[in-house]
């Protein structure tokens, strides 16, 4: 999920004005809460929204941030204008056979999701949107040299985040080395969708409406969590909430659409994928200890000699791991790339808190009642959560 949660885009006088009226039921999980669970938002029109961030805009007019927040704004109504509702599409026979079997997929799925895991039923994925390029935004994750506290930047709605993105390749470039020339280790990549958290109904996009079924599955599962709980300066929490639902919303769906063997299969690819990532976390623990045991008067060739080695480590031992045929696609792309600690950063984001989360959604009815016991949670202080949702590891 991207950080730019002013969410919306440029070409304002484009802006279709209809209402979208969203009704929150006592049967109908409500359509996006901040730390509360259970908060209905509904009514809302997209010209008010607009509007509203221009009014942002305006105030933040005197800053230097205002250029980041017009392409934020920009881009997001590109991709609201460009939108065609997936109905409509399925309906049309003249479009491509391949993006109908895709579209007739995702509304399957999209289904799935609100009626069987009680994710919101909204208009989020009801609407399909082509935006001409390959990734939906890019996204910079930055560290120190011999840290693993990230640099976090801060916006309205979202809080303080681990990461900045931009619509634009070319700007996201720009800042990476601007970060560079500061001695920060980066990692620039492409993000295929994001949630703006209810205040759009983010459509299907050209960037992965072509995913396979379960990678297509995961991904809606995903941004659709988002929804149901945020809590704002606590990335760890949200997209470990968000990974763990996928979890559980990909079993569900595959026992429900699949075959018992491809229910195994995608098991299997977990477990290695669960193992890669708990040896991952461990040189992560490892760097963590090295750099806390750095000395002033070690030259900063020394430092980086021994953080090369630990990094060279990581990577034989994967290579170990491959060896005996328990690589993943995933990790064998990620460790081709030159990773530094803000690669770390990006694992540790999506699942440190993920096992406790996976525990506690066994120990709940259902997803709905694990949604309530989560934002229970959330309303405790970030340290008071963290060790909350540990103890359910340890049997408590």
């Amino acid at each position: 999920m991207p950080n730019l949660q002013v969410e919306t885009p440029g070409s304002i006088s484009q802006v279709n004005k209809t209402t979208r009226q969203r009704e929150c039921s006592k049967e109908q999980t409500p359509r996006r809460t901040n730390r509360r669970y259970g908060r209905c938002r509904t009514g809302y029109r997209t010209s008010w929204r607009i509007s509203a961030i221009l009014s942002l805009l305006m105030v933040l007019s005197a800053c230097s941030h205002v250029s980041y927040y017009a392409q934020a704004a920009r881009g997001q109504l590109e991709m609201v204008m460009n939108r065609e509702s997936v109905a409509a599409l399925l309906n049309d026979s003249s479009q491509k056979p391949e993006l109908h079997v895709a579209l007739n997929k995702a509304e399957q799925i999209r289904n799935f999701a609100s009626h069987s895991l009680g994710l919101p039923d909204n208009k989020t994925f009801r609407y399909y949107s082509d935006v001409g390029r390959p990734y939906a935004v890019w996204n910079v994750i930055a560290t120190p040299r011999f840290s693993l506290s990230p640099r976090t930047w801060c916006f309205p709605i979202a809080g303080c985040v681990a990461y900045k993105g931009y619509f634009a390749e070319a700007n996201a470039r720009a800042l990476d080395k601007s970060l560079q020339d500061e001695e920060y280790d980066t990692f620039l990549y492409g993000v295929s969708a994001y949630s703006t958290l209810g205040w759009f109904s983010d459509p299907l996009l050209n960037t992965f409406i072509n995913y396979d079924e379960l990678s297509l599955a995961g991904l809606i599962f995903h941004e659709l969590s988002h929804q149901v709980i945020y809590v704002k300066d606590d990335s760890l929490f949200n997209e470990a909430f968000a990974t763990a639902v996928e979890i559980e919303g990909l079993r569900q769906w595959i026992k429900h659409t699949m075959t018992e063997t491809v229910f195994q299969k995608y098991l299997d690819n977990r477990k290695k994928n669960q193992a890669i990532t708990q040896m991952v976390l461990s040189f992560r623990e490892q760097l963590i200890s090295l750099y806390q045991g750095f000395h002033t008067n070690m030259t900063f060739s020394e430092k980086q000699n021994q953080k090369k080695q630990l990094f060279a480590n990581m990577k034989s031992e994967y290579a170990d791991i491959t060896r005996s045929g328990q690589g993943t696609a995933y990790y064998d792309w990620w460790f081709t790339l030159p990773l530094n600690n803000a690669h770390l950063m990006a694992v540790a984001t999506y699942y440190d808190l993920v096992p406790a989360f996976s525990e506690l959604i066994k120990q709940s009815e259902n997803l709905p009642a694990f949604f309530r016991k989560v934002s229970a949670i959330s309303e405790l202080e970030k340290e008071q959560r963290v060790r909350t949702l540990e103890s359910y590891l340890n049997g408590n």
